[in-house]
């Protein structure tokens, strides 16, 4: 096995070994550069995209929110504290108690929730521009 190795290593030693282009390192280099605009460009519009849909979430659940708080008698409750403000104090367990059970909450976490994701994109996409005008 030895001996098979040596007789290659000896015609192999005979050859020039091929020598990489003089432009190699510049020419990779750009093609990284290149590569990481494109997806840094990808994400912009991803993070753009989410930051309108989120919008687009929070205005409807603010608007869906306000109708459900009119319907559900949450106004007509909190009111009531400040027409009857002694009767609100005196049954003030029952009247929380009222108010939490006709609070829209499902509206009220889709609204935070939109506004947390539009605020992260929204930040993500400022510092993801930043970095695109660096380059």
């Amino acid at each position: 096995m030895r001996q098979g190795f040596k007789k290659y290593r000896r015609i192999f030693s005979k050859l020039d070994a091929p020598q990489p282009p003089a432009d190699l390192v510049r020419k990779t280099l750009l093609a990284i550069a290149l590569h990481e605009r494109r997806v840094l460009v990808v994400k912009l519009v991803g993070l753009g995209a989410m930051f309108v849909a989120s919008l687009a979430v929070v205005v409807t659940e603010c608007v869906a929110a306000g109708m459900q708080l009119g319907q559900s008698g949450f106004f007509q409750f909190s009111s009531l504290f400040f027409s009857d403000f002694g009767v609100a104090v005196h049954n003030l367990p029952d009247f929380f108690l009222s108010m939490v059970e006709s609070f829209p909450v499902f509206s009220a976490g889709l609204t935070i929730g939109g506004l947390a994701l539009a605020i992260w994109s929204f930040a993500s996409f400022v510092d993801d521009a930043s970095m695109l005008t660096q380059s």
